[in-house]
């Protein structure tokens, strides 16, 4: 992706430099320490630029191409790969995950299909409480605890984020149809990072990211619904090394843009095809009605929101219509997607206005208050479409 003028792209460079000073003001009001931010219309990257610092003592000025942890922005990623054997015939959106992986079968889960993991209503818990951070980077041993969970609802029923769980069910169905051979980062590093030319990113931390990689550094003391102590071991050394399909990609704002190029572009991007148009636009449609994701009902209460639909395609979330907090901004078209990454993430694409948006940030803050600065921050990208 080349770099454009607002102008050239029809944005308006006075609400651009609008937004980058929001952020500083962000910065000096504690939502933030500071961050990485790109703006990317028609294809050409309009803006690109690090605003604060990557500590709360502001030693270490933050740049543009610095690396971060995603998050659940990761999620996306993964599912991409699910859906690249999709469209290959490999495997049907309508199949049962114990048909590739027979030992999920286990404690009701027969029924649960390859859709209902992309869609957060598989029915079984988002996370095995007695599995311990430190050995989420043994691969086997984390599939086969996520195996033995019981079910909780009957699939299909109810929307109930899965935070981490289904997103190693989906790297272990992309592993087995793959044979076996390779691991899980060097399918993606295979059949993502590298034919998209993303190459700063990783499914856990390469050697080489080191010099700039951002730490986790908690702003906030607490956060519902994921503590910031859950959130800080993402640093530790057994999980930086650790593939976690559902949270532990790292990446920079270049080549997230690019990721959701291919996206917008129905599939491709410069003459590689990952994607199917077809599948790009069922992908992009929101998928549970009106239905409430369980975990994001308890922000609502706590802070007196009004319903918000989960509005989940197969990996991302769509904006969908009405008034509600949302990371996308209100002013998002209805077919917006994206995902959040957990008080420090957002990236998106809005097909309507041919708009990217990513957000990196560094200070690890409340979900709530997260979701309320990513509105605002969202909603001035979507301002400086003036053509």
């Amino acid at each position: 992706m080349d770099n454009a003028k607002p102008r050239d792209v029809g944005m308006d460079p006075e609400r651009v430099d609008h937004f980058f000073r929001t952020v500083e003001r962000k910065i000096e009001e504690k939502w933030l320490y500071g961050g990485s931010f790109l703006i990317a219309r028609k294809g050409r990257i309009a803006a690109a630029k690090a605003v604060g610092f990557a500590d709360p003592e502001r030693r270490r000025p933050l740049k543009a191409d610095d690396i971060y942890c995603l998050f659940s922005s990761s999620k996306p990623i993964t599912s991409t790969l699910l859906l690249m054997r999709v469209d290959r015939g490999e495997l049907r959106l309508t199949d049962k995950v114990a048909d590739v992986i027979p030992e999920f079968a286990v404690a009701g889960k027969r029924n649960v299909t390859v859709a209902n993991l992309l869609t957060h209503t598989g029915g079984f818990p988002t996370f095995p409480l007695d599995w311990p951070l430190p050995q989420w980077g043994d691969w086997d041993g984390t599939i086969a605890r996520i195996c033995a969970v019981p079910l909780e609802f009957e699939p299909g029923t109810a929307v109930h984020y899965h935070g981490i769980t289904a997103h190693w069910i989906m790297g272990e169905i992309v592993r087995r149809l793959d044979g076996g051979k390779r691991s899980f980062e060097q399918i993606c590093a295979d059949d993502v990072y590298g034919p998209l030319r993303m190459k700063d990113s990783h499914m856990g931390v390469r050697k080489d990211m080191r010099e700039r990689w951002i730490p986790l550094r908690a702003l906030d003391r607490e956060s519902v619904p994921y503590p910031l102590a859950l959130l800080d071991a993402f640093d530790l050394p057994e999980l930086q090394t650790a593939a976690i399909p559902g949270g532990g990609s790292r990446s920079t704002i270049f080549d997230m843009a690019r990721f959701y190029q291919m996206w917008l572009n129905g599939g491709e991007l410069d003459g590689v095809r990952l994607l199917s148009p077809a599948i790009v636009d069922l992908a992009t449609t929101n998928h549970t009605g009106d239905l409430e994701d369980r975990l994001f009902e308890l922000l609502r209460v706590m802070n007196s929101w009004p319903h918000i639909p989960a509005n989940r395609g197969l990996g991302f979330w769509i904006r969908g219509s009405g008034i509600f907090p949302t990371y996308f901004g209100a002013v998002a078209s209805p077919r917006a997607f994206g995902h959040a990454g957990a008080s420090s993430i957002v990236t998106w694409a809005d097909p309507a206005r041919e708009l990217i948006f990513i957000g990196l940030t560094a200070g690890l803050i409340d979900e709530s208050r997260s979701i309320l600065r990513w509105q605002q921050l969202s909603d001035l990208a979507h301002a400086c479409v003036v053509d």
